[in-house]
């Protein structure tokens, strides 16, 4: 069984996704086994940014629940299904992680007390090369740009929603796509 599921995943077209999906998974497991501790350890927290930099990236690998864990896993896996088949595993994985970090950095300037978790600034960040990719294509992109809006407002509106991060992703995103796409031409 784990011999077919390693062979799946190397024939697949979009590994980096699926090895994106098995991390946040191990994570989340990770969180029942030691409890929310992992959380303080692995969330990132804007003060401890200079003593402990991995937290820049651990963070986008914990999450606050279920339902976050499921719409972050969710939205991974479509964005990253389309993205990564068409500019490859390495600048999918570039712009993830570089939405990662902005959207650590933007919390760090917006809401410098808070621990954050989650994909969420990846995910925008992926949003935002969707835009661009689509763009490029020659497409309209009036209902990805509704999509974004709603996802935003939500942050804006719900309590514990770090919208500073998804803000930062997204800004993150769409400069590094479009900078991968200015190197490519």
């Amino acid at each position: 069984m784990t011999s077919q599921l390693w062979s799946s995943i190397r024939r697949s077209r979009t590994p980096a996704t699926f090895a994106l999906l098995g991390v946040i998974a191990l994570g989340y497991v990770a969180q029942f086994v030691f409890g929310e501790s992992l959380v303080y350890s692995f969330g990132f927290y804007p003060p401890l940014m200079w003593a402990e930099p991995w937290r820049l990236i651990t963070a986008a690998f914990i999450h606050s629940g279920i339902v976050h864990v499921m719409f972050n896993g969710y939205s991974l896996w479509v964005l990253g299904n389309l993205i990564e088949r068409v500019i490859g595993s390495a600048r999918f994985l570039l712009i993830f992680t570089a939405s990662v970090i902005t959207g650590c950095l933007a919390v760090t300037l917006l809401s410098p007390d808070s621990l954050t978790a989650g994909a969420s600034a990846g995910i925008f960040g992926l949003f935002s090369a969707l835009f661009v990719i689509n763009r490029g294509f020659g497409g309209n992109n009036v209902s990805l740009l509704a999509i974004i809006g709603l996802n935003l407002a939500i942050g804006f509106i719900v309590p514990g929603i770090a919208w500073e991060a998804h803000v930062g992703g997204l800004i993150g995103g769409l400069v590094t796509t479009f900078l991968l796409r200015r190197a490519r031409h």
